[in-house]
């Protein structure tokens, strides 16, 4: 079946969407749970969408706006009732322009070996309600959303598809450690409340750093950063990317240097390269496969990455501290501006989860 079925009986409040994908049911299921991506397929193809706010877990909410070409704006929201990794989402639906006429549907990904049938069952508070969307020309906006998510799931395939996604936590005043950064302080003096939503995490917080282990294929990290994770203080021979996670395998990370270290303490993860910040990126797209590519620090080459133009995704772990003083995000002297777009907000006790779509 490589056709989108619409299934609306007459007399009944229901409509069912099956339709199967080139893709595994985790990367359609991130396709619906990836405030990026879904703006890539979800609507019409002549359709603007912009998401407003985006929390996809049990409990969460979303609202979205699409624009059309005549600068006419159709806001949707809902709220997440189960969201079931590669299993299930059930949401509910509402237009904003029919207030009280709110849908509850169900996503299922079926697995068939190595494909995916997405079907998709919505329950109407009455067949006129239901009557009412399928006369409103949901139709089209279905069709085109399938044949849209049926691409990017082909795209997803592609080599160097991979996004390049900085993410970094950051105190409220701009900087990713307090001073006295080094191997013996890797977040620097008193620097430690930034990782509190790491070390100490809520259930979301823990939600947050699981999504993006598994998200990640490859990472990327500068010399300073490598320095504290390799040094006697740093990770131990299991630890890595990806706190409190079964780390075998892990991503490899790439490392930005001048010179290869004489010495490595930790393992064959560590991939030293000494011809650019661009060649680094080159390389970690193409371990990643088709997973996200994540710099993870320090500072210097987040920056460097966002400013070169490399970013897709920036990630910001706002921590409520103000340090005064450390490694800046956003050093003075970088060309400038970075252009960004919300996709997403978190609010945990640990930090305010930022995601930005990076324009330029």
């Amino acid at each position: 079946m490589t056709a989108t079925t619409i299934c609306a009986q007459p007399g009944s409040p229901f409509i069912e969407v099956v339709r199967d994908f080139d893709a595994t049911p985790a990367q359609l299921f991130r396709a619906f749970t990836d405030p990026d991506l879904i703006t890539r397929w979800l609507g019409p193809r002549d359709i603007e969408m912009r998401i407003l706010e985006f929390d996809a877990h049990s409990g969460g909410a979303y609202r979205y706006v699409h624009r059309d070409s005549d600068g006419g704006e159709y806001f949707f929201h809902g709220v997440f009732h189960a969201v079931e990794s590669a299993e299930r989402i059930v949401q509910t639906f509402e237009y904003e322009g029919a207030p009280g006429n709110v849908s509850l549907e169900t996503m299922t990904f079926e697995d068939l070996d190595g494909r995916t049938r997405l079907r998709t069952r919505s329950v109407f508070p009455s067949v006129k309600a239901r009557d009412a969307m399928v006369a409103s020309g949901m139709e089209r906006g279905i069709r085109d959303s399938m044949d849209r998510l049926g691409e990017l799931a082909r795209d997803a395939d592609r080599p160097g598809a991979s996004r390049v996604v900085v993410d970094i936590s950051m105190s409220l005043d701009g900087y990713v450690t307090a001073p006295g950064a080094g191997p013996d302080h890797g977040l620097g003096i008193g620097g430690e409340p930034l990782h509190t939503w790491v070390s100490d995490p809520t259930p979301r917080d823990a939600e947050i750093l699981h999504r993006s282990f598994t998200d990640t294929g490859a990472v990327v990290m500068g010399r300073a950063m490598f320095d504290v994770v390799d040094g006697p203080n740093g990770w131990a021979d299991e630890d890595g990317y990806g706190e409190g996670e079964d780390r075998i395998p892990a991503p490899p990370v790439f490392v930005v240097t001048h010179a290869r270290p004489e010495k490595v303490r930790l393992g064959k993860r560590f991939r030293f390269v000494t011809d650019g910040l661009e060649s680094a990126i080159e390389q970690a797209r193409a371990a990643a496969g088709g997973k996200n590519v994540t710099v993870g620090g320090g500072g210097s080459i987040a920056s460097q990455v966002l400013y070169a133009g490399l970013a897709d995704v920036l990630r910001i772990h706002l921590a409520p501290i103000v340090l005064g003083d450390g490694t800046p995000l956003f050093p003075r002297g970088n060309p400038g501006p970075v252009r960004l777009e919300p996709l997403g907000a978190v609010s945990t006790p640990g930090a305010e989860h930022l995601t930005y779509r990076v324009l330029n």
